[in-house]
């Protein structure tokens, strides 16, 4: 009896799916930066521009003006995203390595629920990203869902 045989689909653990979803993620975060740079020079790229703008709107704050504290803001706001790509990549970094797998999916045991759902999400992006302000909403929920997924990682 010869049939057609399915292929067996694979199973796909926790690692291989925060591995994915951080690579789409700091894909995404760096989509500006031209492609023809190896990809962690171009994180290397942005990490750079964050200090850079961090920088530039801590000298120009005032507390007297309203552009003062527009720049007071964005500074807030500047520090907060290169702490968390800074920790996207680091976690990212931490899952190219292969020998770290199985103490990794260990850890990452309580949460695979969420992060099963949010790789999901992720196969799926075409539905969320129809117009270029729900999809920068859309990453910005999926790296907030992923940090607080892995924010034990370092304990």
């Amino acid at each position: 009896m010869f049939g057609i045989f399915k292929e067996s689909e694979k199973i796909i653990d926790t690692y291989e799916q925060v591995h994915s979803i951080l690579k789409s993620l700091l894909t995404y975060e760096l989509k500006e930066l031209p492609t023809r740079y190896e990809f962690w020079y171009r994180v290397a790229i942005r990490l750079e521009e964050f200090r850079t703008l961090q920088v530039e709107h801590r000298t120009k704050i005032s507390m007297t003006s309203s552009v003062g504290r527009f720049h007071q803001t964005q500074y807030e706001t500047i520090t907060q995203k290169l702490a968390k790509f800074e920790r996207l990549a680091d976690i990212y970094k931490l899952f190219c390595i292969e020998e770290e797998r199985a103490g990794l999916n260990h850890r990452l045991y309580f949460h695979q629920e969420a992060i099963a759902a949010l790789y999901e999400h992720i196969q799926h992006k075409e539905l969320y990203t129809y117009c270029d302000d729900v999809q920068q909403q859309f990453w910005e929920a999926v790296r907030d869902d992923m940090l607080n997924a892995i924010a034990h990682l370092d304990s």
